[in-house]
């Protein structure tokens, strides 16, 4: 999933007890903050950073993963769950806290649920319920999201919000992860919320989880550029017919307009994705534009 070279560091072995979090808490590091990571009682705690930007001191009983170059938190993630020892892995930012009663009634509703990733409600520094839950609309040619506020345990999530979540490794990687070739980080989570969905996974809220931030948060900056170039042909140009995905021959001439390339860039961009569709057109169950109509259904449905 990556080929990011890294080392770990420290992590001495936890004395785990019966009230350990039997999974992996793996911290992404932003900022200044300090994350109390040694008092929230995980079975493994890793803390990653790049060499380049490395500033914290080491902590006793967290591994810290310290990439040789510095990469994008979608990337991050992929390294620091292929990294972890348990098969499930909660990923928070430094400057955010943990306020769950981790019961082991509420470890096996995460467990037992069969999402790729549970989704937490999120608060402010203030303590006010941030929208966080992304639903996809259509808007013109392209797809927009609005964030929702939702306090009811399964409610679907287009994608993690700020990439803050309890992801299961096994369906994580099944996945693909997130493409580390997107340095938006908004594009970059919107590709891994749609092939989740598309691919048959779910995104979920657990109201059990709370998340606080620490300080101010930033939005997420929705700038049409590279990476959504590459997610609109990996997600909203998709096809499927009898089960099978494709991307139509006939769409590269609407794609060479578009992109704001040039034909030869656009034309190896678009011949690049339909090979990587061919590779994985079972595993599409529908197409984007399905996936936005149905939850937009489901949404008049559930008023």
């Amino acid at each position: 999933m990556t080929g990011t070279s890294y080392t770990i560091i420290g992590g001495e072995k936890q004395n785990n007890t019966p009230h350990t979090i039997p999974w992996t808490l793996l911290v992404l590091n932003r900022g200044r903050s300090a994350l109390q990571t040694q008092q929230l009682g995980f079975a493994e705690i890793i803390s990653i950073e790049s060499s380049t930007h490395r500033k914290r001191e080491a902590v006793p009983n967290v591994k810290t993963l310290i990439t040789d170059t510095s990469v994008n938190p979608g990337e991050q993630i992929n390294i620091g769950i292929s990294a972890a020892s348990y098969p499930f892995v909660a990923v928070i930012w430094n400057d955010m806290q943990l306020k769950t009663l981790f019961s082991p009634q509420f470890i096996r509703e995460v467990e037992d649920s069969g999402a790729v990733c549970s989704v937490p409600m999120l608060y402010s520094h203030h303590g006010d319920l941030i929208p966080s839950i992304p639903t996809p609309a259509s808007s013109m040619r392209t797809v927009k999201t609005i964030p929702m506020t939702a306090i009811v345990t399964g409610t679907a999530a287009l994608y993690p919000f700020d990439y803050a979540g309890i992801y299961n490794k096994k369906l994580f990687q099944l996945a693909g992860g997130y493409d580390a070739e997107m340095n938006s980080s908004f594009w970059q989570k919107m590709d891994f919320g749609f092939r989740s969905w598309l691919w048959g996974e779910r995104i979920v809220l657990n109201a059990s989880l709370r998340i606080f931030y620490t300080c101010d948060f930033q939005q997420d900056d929705q700038t049409i550029d590279n990476s959504y170039r590459r997610f609109y042909l990996r997600n909203l140009a998709v096809r499927v017919k009898d089960n099978l995905a494709y991307l139509p021959k006939s769409g590269v001439f609407s794609y060479i307009i578009r992109s704001g390339e040039g034909p030869m860039v656009a034309v190896s961009e678009y011949k690049e994705t339909a090979e990587w569709i061919d590779r994985n057109s079972t595993r599409f169950i529908q197409s984007g534009r399905a996936l936005v109509e149905n939850w937009q259904h489901r949404m008049e449905e559930d008023r």
